[in-house]
């Protein structure tokens, strides 16, 4: 059965989830999601192979944000502090969407912390693609919301929202965190642009063909800059593939993963 823990890292005090045994494996969420909200259809099946650590990113869910700052290289930090204090040697971590750019952000600046690194939903920097996806959504500007927007576009997930983030800060918290967080979504400094050629780790991207934030053009892109890196695209799949398509993502990072471990 899953665990639910806390561990002191950063200094924040991070709650995680836990199931499994074997090679470690954390799973990053997506911004404005959870830990438990995102990784479900995932966290059962990679438990049956990895030791699987899933973690609420700062601000997020369970763990709380003193500063109040937010940005992927802080969050890598985190990450990398959560490693530290759980005594991981070399694990694999996977990310989605902001969970993605974190992981961006470690094979970056973390270059012998892990075995190998999955992201998928991901950008180098800001296209007009993503922006066109973030008004969409009801992201005006960077720290501006259109709360009415956004409930229209993904009605069940935003009604999910005030119950997910009420634990530390109270079920208003979620207008906040996505005031907060959409100024490091729109923030071109956030994104890695020309630094992913760093990146040595052994790297997956992996997107779906119709995602509507990182399009095939921008992961290609990246998967050309990336030393080592592998690409997967999923076809008739949005951002949501992980959800989606569950066993086709699932079976696609099982795969990669697997070959780390010889």
């Amino acid at each position: 059965m899953p665990e639910h823990n806390y561990v002191e890292a950063n200094g924040l005090n991070m709650f995680y989830v836990e199931n499994g045994k074997g090679h470690p494996l954390i799973l990053l969420h997506g911004g404005i999601s959870t830990a438990e909200a995102n990784w479900p259809k995932q966290m059962e099946f990679f438990s049956n192979h990895f030791r699987v650590i899933a973690v609420d990113s700062r601000g997020h869910g369970r763990t709380n944000n003193p500063t109040e700052e937010f940005s992927y290289k802080l969050m890598a930090d985190d990450i990398a502090a959560l490693i530290q204090a759980l005594n991981l040697e070399n694990p694999f971590v996977c990310g989605w969407s902001d969970g993605g750019q974190i992981v961006l952000e470690i094979g970056i600046n973390y270059p012998d912390l892990t075995k190998a690194l999955v992201a998928g939903g991901v950008l180098s920097e800001i296209t007009e693609y993503y922006s066109s996806a973030m008004k969409l959504w009801g992201i005006e500007g960077p720290g501006e919301v259109d709360f009415k927007k956004l409930r229209e576009v993904i009605p069940q997930f935003v009604d999910a929202l005030p119950e997910i983030h009420s634990p530390v800060y109270g079920p208003e918290y979620w207008k906040k965190l996505l005031h907060d967080i959409s100024k490091m979504w729109l923030d071109p400094s956030s994104f890695p642009e020309k630094r992913i050629k760093q990146i040595n780790t052994p790297f997956l991207i992996i997107a779906g063909d119709r995602d509507a934030a990182s399009s095939i053009d921008e992961c290609v892109k990246m998967y050309k800059q990336i030393p080592n890196a592998e690409l997967a695209i999923i076809p008739n799949a949005n951002h949501d593939v992980y959800e989606a398509k569950p066993d086709l993502f699932n079976n696609i990072v099982l795969e990669y993963l697997l070959r780390y471990m010889e």
